[in-house]
């Protein structure tokens, strides 16, 4: 039996909206503040990652649209 590939996708959503992480073209998370690449899609390394390194970021942009916004001028800057 195969899992379903419709909730990993969504987790990749969140994990961009909530710590800042893109998956790369060979599927790995990669930080887009930092641009360093993990090894292993595990939700708790992503956020183990972000809240030890980047707790201002966190704090100058709460959950939300803020963050929202800041990520995605993240993303922005990552695919120039």
């Amino acid at each position: 039996m195969q899992r379903k590939r419709r909730n990993e996708n969504r987790n990749k959503v969140d994990w961009t909206v909530n710590f800042a992480f893109i998956q790369n073209l060979n599927g790995l998370p990669t930080c887009l503040i930092s641009k360093e690449k993990f090894t292993h899609n595990k939700k708790s390394n992503l956020e183990r990652h972000f809240t030890r390194k980047y707790a201002s970021f966190s704090t100058k942009y709460p959950t939300g649209d803020a963050r929202k916004k800041a990520v995605e001028e993240l993303q922005k800057s990552q695919e120039a």
